[in-house]
């Protein structure tokens, strides 16, 4: 539960950077819009949203709200950080399976997995521009699935009917595995 007598400092303190006076209307709108976050969580997304914020006015409750729940800016980024890991890892010869299935359209718009994996270092930061903008949009969707993105391996292997190694997997948790002895 929200320590109410810190978040009243707290909303004071935003309340006069904003140069907005403090009423129990804001402290109560905010506060049970918010009461289900930890204080330290809001401070963070405060924080945060301080260094972007362009306006003059106090910020909205659904601006933190934003903020303290991943905003689809740090999810896209996040997401996009995936992505290169899986270069990194797989590279344009092996498939892909993402926990995040949004990765998958998004991917899948841009041109494919073995197509994305080819692209020049120079074209990438125009790339990533596209799949931020691509991910902000299916992930709204919540697409709950989507086969693996199909790499190389699995491309010619598939055509002539030989086994091709599994997708390796982005994303999942891993499981701890306890060897008894």
């Amino acid at each position: 539960m929200l320590d109410r007598n810190k978040f009243v400092i707290l909303m004071s303190g935003l309340c006069e950077l904003y140069k907005q006076v403090p009423s129990d209307f804001i402290f109560e709108t905010y506060y049970e819009l918010l009461k289900s976050y930890e204080i330290s969580h809001i401070e963070k997304a405060i924080n945060i949203l301080l260094r972007t914020y362009k306006y003059n006015t106090l910020p909205k409750p659904a601006e933190i709200l934003q903020y303290l729940e991943d905003g689809p800016s740090d999810k896209a980024l996040s997401a996009w950080l995936q992505v290169l890991e899986a270069i990194r890892i797989g590279g344009y010869y092996r498939s892909i399976e993402f926990a995040d299935k949004a990765i998958h359209h998004c991917v899948d718009s841009l041109g494919g997995w073995m197509w994305l994996c080819s692209q020049l270092k120079e074209d990438m930061p125009f790339i990533e521009k596209r799949f931020l903008d691509l991910y902000r949009i299916f992930s709204r969707r919540e697409p709950k699935s989507h086969p693996p993105l199909i790499g190389f391996f699995e491309a010619k292997n598939r055509e002539k009917g030989y086994d091709y190694p599994a997708p390796i997997k982005i994303g999942y948790e891993q499981k701890k595995l306890i060897h008894k002895t």
